[in-house]
């Protein structure tokens, strides 16, 4: 009796779902962790346990409960996503009783399921990241490279000026080139500043003191 205590305390307190099937995948008995995790109602017995796993993944389910009650225990935990509204990520591990097939135990499996949901969010927004730091460095590279171009457009520009006078036809057409490749410039200086992921600070000015 004192076993039995230990067992149920051990079984209805676990953070992790538990729950028991026969050799169909029917259910025997669970836990209060595996019936919050799958919005279960009730105590959830005879319901197929392929019944709350998406369609997708039930082919690979059967497979996984098949190798375990012939005693093939993968290294690797199986990842499936439950069905309902929730479709949370699961890892299943499924283990043979060791009363399977000699009528011993009520069940031939005893199946542990751990939620991962909140993983694989952190694992998505960790890739996301990942992907715009990319993004910033490429950007950054570009922006170098095109500020050297702009230098040298700004560069000739000014040496065109110093041969064209302000009355000269080509003086304006000169001057909008360089003028637009000076905001060019500016806009090359804030990607880089990303990039480099620098605070930009802007300030008050006094144009005449300036």
């Amino acid at each position: 009796r004192r076993a039995e205590e230990g067992f149920r305390r051990f079984f209805d307190y676990a953070p992790v779902g538990i729950v028991m099937v026969d050799g169909e995948g029917i259910i025997v008995e669970t836990n209060p962790a595996f019936q919050a995790m799958t919005h279960l109602e009730g105590d959830g017995h005879a319901v197929s346990l392929l019944d709350l796993v998406q369609e997708r993944d039930r082919e690979v389910v059967v497979q996984n409960l098949q190798a375990a009650r012939r005693g093939e225990h993968p290294d690797k935990p199986l990842e499936v996503a439950l069905s309902g509204e929730s479709a949370a990520v699961v890892q299943l591990y499924a283990r043979r009783t060791d009363g399977s097939g000699r009528g011993e135990t009520p069940s031939d499996l005893i199946v542990y399921i751990v939620d991962t949901t909140e993983i694989k969010n952190l694992e998505s927004q960790i890739a996301q990241s990942q992907k715009m730091q990319a993004v910033g460095q490429l950007a950054g590279g570009i922006a170098h490279d095109f500020n050297n171009l702009l230098t040298a457009m700004i560069g000739f520009s000014d040496l065109l000026l110093q041969r064209h006078s302000p009355g000269d036809q080509s003086f304006s057409d000169i001057m909008q080139i360089k003028q637009n490749a000076n905001r060019a410039a500016n806009l090359v200086r804030q990607l880089l500043a990303f990039s480099r992921r620098q605070t930009l600070q802007p300030k008050v000015l006094n144009l005449t003191d300036v």
